[in-house]
């Protein structure tokens, strides 16, 4: 199956801001800055000249070692770094190659909506019949939609993917998410799960006031999920550095081998240099996975505080992740339209959600990401209040 030609939601908002000179809170890479520690074992690693050939296909042995021993020490689970880790040119071709590896042409799979971009076109290349069920998105919350994927789910489906914590709602995994999955699992034999965790250590406390983390979930840390189940992780989100590259696969030996075959044929290894500066850098210190945590802390806290002080917008506070939804009270545009609209006259870029979905639902929200300078957001703030005025305090829908 061909898949839809075009430019992406995220480069045809990144030009529009760039031609209008607006606040880019659209693409969803970190503008903070790394680690003056990473980039000094960069400095180090680039000056070695041995190490900028291939790499073994699976990884550096080095950084699948502590890829494991991170999620034992995060999640209490470990994975052979020999036969159950694999190091990725990014999350986004670990999750095409899962898909590959688990599925046939013809095969059925099922996938949450909202959903990340890569997701719909690794099903159409692969010639698989992919159904979706779509996320309640609520300001008073976010619910899964355990019933309407019990309708699509059948002894023909190979293939749940699902993605914690979300993109584009920050919605986490929560106890009752895992006591569903389990029960699919047990009534489902012949179906495989690819859990998408890019931003697996960002939970945070329910109370966006509250700068405070809470420990990560997984279904790893079911031993029936674990063996069902590749997730996906991105060191390049950990690292606050996306354009390196490096994503990485968890999954038992059997599923591994067969994602190993899929993967030499796409990019063979991801950069060699880059695999050791983020061994090393993790190695010294496995602590520093959280070193972003306390600056995306207080920028959710400053971020929602602002826009609730100085616009009238609906607003949803990520559990996980560093997006921010919002949306008009009274919708007199599309998604699509508003975003551009905002860019142009508010001059704050924004992602509509409706290319989030495949048949082009518009749930009228557009995602904010606050991974951005203090000043820029308090910046971006002003201006959608000088669009969409803030009410009177006690009138606020948030409160």
């Amino acid at each position: 199956m061909r898949i839809r030609l075009g430019e992406s939601i995220f480069a045809r908002m990144t030009a529009l801001a760039r031609r209008h000179d607006a606040l880019n809170l659209a693409q969803g890479l970190m503008w903070l800055p790394p680690d003056p520690a990473l980039l000094e074992i960069a400095k180090e690693v680039f000056s070695d000249s041995t190490l900028h050939q291939y790499s073994a296909p699976s990884g550096v042995p080095e950084l699948r070692a502590v890829v494991s021993k991170l999620s034992e020490r995060f999640f209490g689970v470990s994975y052979d770094p020999e036969t159950e880790v694999t190091i990725t040119a990014g999350a986004t071709e670990a999750i095409f190659a899962a898909v590959q590896a688990l599925t046939k042409p013809g095969d059925e799979a099922v996938f949450i909506e909202p959903a990340y971009d890569s997701y719909l076109p690794a099903f159409q290349i692969g010639g698989i019949h992919a159904h979706a069920v779509k996320l309640s998105i609520q300001p008073e919350g976010i619910s899964m939609p355990w019933a309407d994927l019990f309708e699509v789910l059948s002894p023909r489906t190979r293939l749940l993917l699902l993605n914690f914590p979300h993109n584009p709602t920050g919605r986490v995994l929560h106890p009752e998410d895992v006591s569903v999955l389990e029960g699919l699992l047990t009534r489902y034999p012949d179906l495989y799960l690819i859990v998408d965790e890019a931003y697996e250590y960002m939970y945070w406390a329910p109370d966006p006031m509250e700068v405070r983390a809470i420990p990560p979930r997984s279904v790893r840390q079911s031993s029936l999920l674990r063996e069902r189940s590749l997730i996906i992780g991105s060191l390049g989100k950990v690292l606050g550095a996306t354009g390196w590259r490096i994503g990485y696969v968890l999954a038992p030996a059997d599923l591994t081998e067969r994602l190993r075959a899929i993967h030499q044929f796409i990019t063979f290894c991801a950069p060699t240099p880059l695999q050791v500066v983020a061994a090393r850098y993790l190695g010294e210190k496995p602590e520093r996975v959280l070193y972003f945590h306390q600056a995306l802390l207080e920028r959710r806290r400053a971020f929602v505080e602002l826009l609730r002080a100085h616009t009238n917008l609906a607003v949803i506070a990520p559990e996980g992740g560093y997006f921010v939804l919002v949306r008009p009270l009274e919708k007199t545009l599309s998604d699509q339209a508003l975003a551009e609209y905002l860019t142009c006259e508010a001059r704050v870029a924004a992602i509509p959600l409706s290319p989030f979905y495949g048949d082009g639902t518009d749930p009228g929200w557009l995602r904010l990401c606050f991974a951005r300078p203090m000043e820029m957001l308090t910046a971006a703030a002003q201006s959608l209040g000088r669009v969409y005025p803030a009410a009177l305090p006690s009138a606020h829908p948030n409160e």
